[in-house]
């Protein structure tokens, strides 16, 4: 008998469209989640997420160990910022750098308060940043923030939230 073939739904149809207003409102969602429950559409775990967004956030106050080659940073500033500042999803497709992998075996509730205490650090005004990310080179306060942000989109955008 002929039946209907089911609508095969990759991972990108069922991902949250999310643009956060500042780190806050990435903490909010993080709380929601966790209270509320959630489904993950990726590969990560919700405290592999957190654990990799933690050390991006990280590098923001102390650097990197690593970096891109010095002619592919502004390529990359120029592919990136306009997608960041409009809150859009990236299309590019990369595994992240090995310095930024998180572990395997983590615990949700360490990861998520770290979240926590990094993004209300970042967001305070007196926070000194460094003056380079590996990937686009030479940021200024706004574009670290708004990296920041849109770097957290991306990822918990593989987290739904139970009905």
């Amino acid at each position: 008998m002929l039946q209907k073939p089911e609508r095969k739904v990759t991972i990108a149809d069922r991902r949250m469209d999310l643009r956060y207003p500042d780190l806050g409102a990435a903490c909010t969602d993080i709380v929601r989640l966790r209270e509320g429950g959630y489904e993950l559409v990726g590969a990560w775990s919700l405290a592999q997420i957190l654990d990799h967004l933690n050390m991006s956030m990280q590098m923001t106050i102390d650097g990197a160990e690593f970096t891109f080659p010095a002619l592919l940073r502004p390529v990359m500033k120029l592919m990136f910022m306009p997608t960041m500042r409009k809150g859009k999803p990236s299309k590019l497709r990369g595994k992240a750098p090995k310095q930024l992998q998180p572990a395997l075996d983590l615990d949700e509730d360490d990861c998520a308060n770290r979240f926590y205490a990094l993004a209300k650090t970042l967001m305070d005004p007196s926070t000194p940043f460094v003056t380079h990310y590996p990937m686009l080179g030479r940021l200024n306060r706004e574009q670290w923030l708004l990296m920041q942000q849109w770097h957290a989109a991306h990822h918990l955008s593989f987290v739904v939230p139970d009905a």
